[in-house]
């Protein structure tokens, strides 16, 4: 019978040379079926982020796991394990689904108008604020207006009122182009990748990190200067918007213009060779150069 068949009848039977065959010789031919069976049943293999040093709290891939309305996702399933799904109710606040883009794969394509998804509560799902690790990969973006991440063009972000919020962003080119930062109401702390030879938009592995206070950003396997002063993820620092920074939707930053292929959310702060590891298999996945 076919691979479809043998995972939709038997998923615990597909073995990691046919589903390595399908991705390899027909990349867009795996289905979401086939690939969830070899995720779920073969989790070590090819390579699996939810074996790496620090527990997994979303992962998400816009080739797998979309709840589509009409050309638009409503929802993006979470395929750590732990439910923490992406979700927009609100149909002309979805992205647009896209099968247009690099490593043949889809991607989910926001606007930069009002486009953004709701997520996880940040500060409740982690073990400690201190440590933490995000992981993105994107296209199409443009760079911020400056060099501070809660004034540019936004990523994500956990709003949380008054003067307490975290964002990641997109900044202006002179000041490394993404970053993030956790402001506590009195101090800002943010770490920018230090990487200003990106031209706008390229595909990008952006990995951003605090470790025990020091916070770091990595763009396609470059890293920045890291910031010895980070400070931890504020306790109001609750449900994540995916598209979007902090605060309310009329102030900055922007709405995000551009595309994500998959975000990553890690409850801790992965290792050097973790990270490497993990830029390395997404690398190959899109055909990004590191």
């Amino acid at each position: 019978g076919s691979l479809m068949g043998v995972v939709r009848d038997h998923p615990a039977e597909i073995s990691l040379a046919e589903s390595s065959g399908v991705a390899r010789d027909h990349p867009r031919k795996q289905s979401i079926a086939e690939e969830n069976g070899v995720l779920r049943d073969s989790p070590s293999a090819p390579f699996d982020p939810r074996n790496l040093g620090k527990d997994l709290l979303c992962w998400t891939r816009a080739d797998l796991g979309i709840t589509p309305n009409s050309s638009t996702a409503a929802a993006w399933a979470d395929l750590s394990g732990e439910d923490n799904n992406w979700r927009q109710t609100t149909a002309h606040n979805q992205p647009t689904i896209s099968e247009t883009t690099f490593g043949a794969r889809a991607e989910l394509r926001f606007d930069g108008s009002n486009d953004c998804m709701l997520g996880l509560d940040l500060y409740g799902e982690l073990s400690s604020a201190s440590y933490w690790t995000i992981v993105v990969v994107m296209q199409g973006w443009s760079y911020g207006g400056g060099g501070n991440p809660w004034t540019a063009e936004g990523i994500l972000g956990a709003p949380s009122g008054g003067a307490n919020y975290f964002n990641v962003g997109l900044t202006a080119k002179a000041y490394g182009s993404v970053g993030f930062q956790n402001y506590d109401g009195a101090t800002n702390r943010s770490a920018m990748s230090g990487d200003t030879d990106l031209d706008e938009g390229v595909p990008l592995i952006a990995v951003f990190a605090t470790d025990n206070g020091t916070g770091f950003t990595r763009a396609n396997g470059k890293e920045g200067t890291p910031n010895a002063n980070t400070s931890s993820l504020n306790s109001n620092a609750t449900t994540v918007k995916l598209g979007k920074g902090p605060r309310s939707d009329a102030q900055t930053p922007n709405f995000y213009s551009g595309s994500f292929s998959e975000v990553m959310i890690f409850d801790g702060a992965l290792s050097k060779a973790d990270i490497s590891s993990l830029e390395s298999a997404l690398a190959l996945r899109y055909g990004i150069a590191l």
